[in-house]
């Protein structure tokens, strides 16, 4: 029967068993990179994709002595078929590794290597063709969101406001460029046309799914301007919609008091079928 593992430095264990030494810095000071990489049919989806992200916030990071893009692809792929998961995540954190508590990097550190998988429920249906709900709450992030860091408790904020709130998902504004990206999500809209998202830089993470809809919408011939979006400007999209290696590609049916008229979306809906039929021929 599928079973929920994990790998924690070297050991496979039931996930319920993982534990960590509690001097590990990722604990201590959320000095960590972390993946999720979405599993379809018992294959990892995109893991050359999110190995070579990880691998530039790692040496953005200055992490030393960090596993290479094939050994954390072969414990991924262990762990995969040890648990007989066919549909899931795999969740990948790498920290700088147990030190004594001291602000200042530890000399040759041994990093943490702590991986696990576990059943997954991607958006049904209603999600995916009636849209869901999103907020617009103030960006007061750092200024490297380019890094996936485990320091994530601005968007753990957010994500419970929204939830208050009956929503999906935040959609962060920063107070100089605008709207940046959501809290697990980057984020789309389409006005006249034109398909808009924020330009990567350190304002967004590079989503792995944002890059890949971006390069599908060029090859439908789709106009696409990766630029700030004002939050009035979102508003006055005719189409907005999110997308994350969890979400897939999400249409947005409600922005705080704004309704969009899902029935009429038609670059969302091709896109979205754009990503089923590429996850179907890239795994």
């Amino acid at each position: 029967m599928p079973q929920e593992m994990a790998y924690v430095n070297g050991n496979l264990v039931e996930l319920k068993d993982a534990h960590i030494n509690a001097l590990d810095r990722g604990f201590i000071y959320g000095d960590g990179l972390y993946e999720v990489v979405a599993v379809y049919n018992g294959k990892l989806y995109q893991m050359d994709e999110h190995l070579e992200r990880f691998q530039e916030g790692a040496t953005e990071m200055l992490f030393e002595n960090h596993p290479t893009s094939e050994e954390l692809k072969e414990i991924a792929e262990e762990l995969v078929e040890s648990s007989k998961i066919k549909d899931g995540i795999v969740y990948l954190q790498v920290t700088r590794g147990v030190a004594p508590r001291m602000h200042s990097f530890p000399e040759n550190p041994s990093p943490g290597v702590f991986m696990f998988v576990k059943p997954f429920s991607f958006p049904d249906t209603d999600k995916k063709f009636q849209g869901v709900k999103a907020i617009l709450v103030p960006d007061e992030r750092w200024n490297r969101c380019h890094v996936k860091s485990v320091n994530l408790l601005p968007n753990c904020f957010y994500k419970e406001q929204a939830k208050r709130r009956g929503a999906y998902e935040a959609i962060q504004v920063h107070p100089e460029v605008g709207v940046t990206e959501g809290t697990s999500c980057n984020v789309f809209g389409v006005k006249d046309g034109v398909v808009y998202t924020a330009p990567l830089g350190n304002r967004i993470l590079r989503g792995i799914t944002r890059c890949t809809v971006v390069d599908l919408a060029h090859e439908k011939g789709m106009t696409v301007k990766e630029e700030f979006m004002s939050a009035s400007q979102l508003y006055r999209c005719h189409e907005v919609f999110l997308t994350s290696t969890t979400s897939q590609l999400l249409p947005v049916r409600q922005v705080d008091r704004v309704e969009y008229p899902v029935s009429r979306y038609q670059f969302t809906f091709t896109l979205q079928g754009a990503l089923q039929q590429h996850i179907i021929e890239n795994l």
